[in-house]
């Protein structure tokens, strides 16, 4: 039995070494194409906790009130009252020689954010969870170009509700939706110009989630999860101000929406040894149908107007969970996973559809009823173009267990 077992965890290894360099054939940073792009990826379906981001981004790594807007169904795979909190620290870092000494010049930008407040409670049959998340960020280092420069930052705000119910032993369904509102404000400077540029954006949507968990046995759990297409409500106020005296000039008020597309997401987890977990997320986004409610000049730069490519993002990680020493069931987790992360939208200098991917990693304790976590995800691609942004993020979590 334990050499079938060794098997498995030899097999499943070496099937993610392959994956990783299979998949990471084209490797880039962030484009800073779009004004709403925001840092790290255009594929965010929410906020993972710090374990679940540890491994790999995926849902039913750590069910928790994070995973309750992932896949709302998974909320039945806990008990109890559960309450978490978590942190998030982002750096973003980009570089190029585009400057009038020739040489390469580095710009940095660091942020540190609360991201998640969450609770989650219920009875054997019922589960409901209440949280806040900052679900995205477009914050970017000030990068210049022939001493002109781009600067950005803005924050989308989520506020949800989410209900679910096991109707077997081992089916459960969920529903969560979640009210999303935020502003991203952008500057834009010319060295030969009199004026600097001002976009001052926001965003308002209304986002549901529909989830299915399946425990197939104690082994395997499979988990569906279904965001239908949603809008965004966009309203733009565009304008110059007067480098000599401050005076605003040609002001320009727009609004619109965009239709953001349907994402499916089917997720695994299978439980190789007693204290070893493997986790899957496959997800597809169909952004060949999104679309922008009429064409404008100032809305065309918030989001691209339509995607000629879809997407399948791939996430995978382990959890390898340690018994300490101690009268009460104490563990210490260890986490490792992967991120493959295809970006539809054109890559300016090539034209080419690049990938983000990632390494995560993290640590977790459980201390009787508390829950202690911490991750990071590091992008595999190294930033060597003008116009790309490299972005790493660090999180740290706690959590109760009542």
């Amino acid at each position: 039995m334990k050499e079938k077992r060794s098997w498995r965890v030899s097999f499943l290894l070496v099937l993610a070494v392959g994956l990783i360099f299979w998949l990471a054939g084209n490797l880039e940073a962030q484009s800073d194409e779009y004004f709403g792009h925001p840092l790290g990826s255009t594929n965010i379906l929410g906020i993972y906790s710090p374990l679940a981001s540890a491994a790999g981004e995926t849902i039913l790594g750590f069910p928790g009130p994070q995973a309750a807007f992932l896949n709302p169904a998974s909320m039945t795979l806990t008990s109890g009252f559960n309450l978490a909190v978590s942190t998030r620290l982002s750096h973003a870092y980009a570089r190029n020689i585009y400057n009038y000494d020739d040489q390469v010049a580095s710009y940095k930008r660091t942020t540190f954010y609360p991201e998640f407040a969450g609770l989650m409670a219920g009875n054997e049959k019922w589960r409901i969870a209440l949280a806040y998340s900052l679900v995205e960020e477009y914050n970017r280092p000030k990068i210049f170009n022939y001493n002109n420069f781009d600067e950005q930052d803005g924050k989308l705000h989520n506020f949800g509700l989410s209900m679910a119910r096991k109707i077997t032993d081992k089916v459960s369904i969920g529903l969560s939706a979640a009210y999303r509102t935020g502003q991203i404000n952008h500057n834009y400077y010319t060295d030969y110009s009199l004026e600097e540029r001002y976009w001052d954006i926001d965003i308002h949507s209304l986002v549901f989630d529909f989830g299915l968990v399946w425990e197939v046995n104690q082994t395997v759990t499979l988990g569906l999860a279904i965001q239908p297409p949603y809008k965004i409500s966009v309203k733009c106020y565009t304008y110059y101000e007067l480098l000599e005296d401050g005076d605003i000039i040609d002001p320009v008020r727009d609004k619109g929406s965009y239709k953001l597309p349907v994402v499916l997401t089917v997720s695994s987890r299978i439980k190789i040894l007693d204290n070893l977990n493997f986790f899957s997320d496959v997800s597809y986004w169909d952004w060949s149908s999104s679309e922008m409610s009429h064409f404008s000049p100032y809305l065309e730069y918030i989001y691209p107007n339509r995607s000629e490519k879809d997407a399948v993002r791939f996430s995978t990680g382990v959890d390898y969970a340690i018994k300490l020493k101690s009268t009460v069931e104490n563990k210490m987790h260890i986490l490792a996973g992967y991120i493959h992360d295809p970006q539809t939208a054109n890559f300016p200098a090539y034209g080419a559809h690049p990938s983000y991917d990632y390494l995560t990693f993290g640590l977790g304790l459980e201390l009787k009823k508390f829950q202690i976590g911490a991750s990071a995800r590091l992008p595999l691609a190294a930033v060597d173009e003008q116009g790309l942004i490299y972005s790493s993020r660090f999180q740290f979590g706690i959590g109760l267990t009542l």
